[in-house]
């Protein structure tokens, strides 16, 4: 089974259009419209190996709270964290994260999300 990248994106469009792009690279995707919805689908899956999301959304937490969730409960899990109203100041994101500023090219994404792929 091709490893799974995990798109939490509340927008629906920018979420199917995003899991589009990465899907070119041959894995899996998933798609959850928040954070909410997203570790239920982290606790049912093994196979997930990255998980990209959007700073803000509804629900009881936003994205940058769902990576403080990851990094304590799957230390090892990658996260890109995107957002095109936010930024981020350098040296908060643990090493095997990054911010990817919204717009992004499919390039962009694509060097981003290739970047934490197994080999």
């Amino acid at each position: 089974m091709p490893p799974t990248v995990l798109v939490v994106e509340d927008d629906e469009i920018l979420r199917s259009l995003t899991g589009d792009a990465i899907s070119l690279l041959g894995v899996c995707v998933v798609g959850c419209a928040s954070a909410d919805d997203a570790l239920p689908m982290l606790e049912g899956s093994s196979s997930i190996v990255l998980v990209m999301t959007d700073i803000s959304m509804p629900g009881s937490m936003d994205g940058l709270e769902l990576a403080q969730v990851i990094w304590l409960r799957w230390p090892s899990l990658p996260v890109i964290v995107t957002s095109g109203n936010r930024s981020l100041p350098d040296g908060l994101l643990p090493s095997h994260a990054m911010f990817l500023r919204k717009p992004w090219s499919l390039d962009a994404l694509h060097q981003a999300v290739k970047a934490y792929l197994p080999a």
